[in-house]
């Protein structure tokens, strides 16, 4: 009981035969549904703004890299942390 409520609140989308429902019979919105999709976070909100020192992004996978950690690339961290 506890890992399918866990499971609907991670991507409730995979639950297709029975996606757990809120009280209208819609669909809850998992955290993946909040994520992907045009309507989500990377795409509203994170990707696509004008801001100074901004680098083109890519998502890719780092195999060196913990899941609490980013890497850019060398020169963008020196021109982004430079004392001057």
């Amino acid at each position: 009981m506890i890992q399918e409520a866990v499971d609907a609140l991670i991507d409730n989308q995979r639950r297709t035969p029975n996606p757990v429902l809120s009280k209208d019979n819609r669909p809850f919105k998992s955290i993946s549904d909040s994520l992907t999709g045009k309507k989500g976070r990377f795409r509203q909100n994170l990707l696509g703004k004008r801001v100074d020192y901004s680098g083109r992004s890519v998502i890719v996978v780092g195999p060196n890299l913990k899941m609490h950690q980013c890497g850019i690339p060398r020169e963008m961290a020196a021109k982004l942390f430079e004392p001057w």
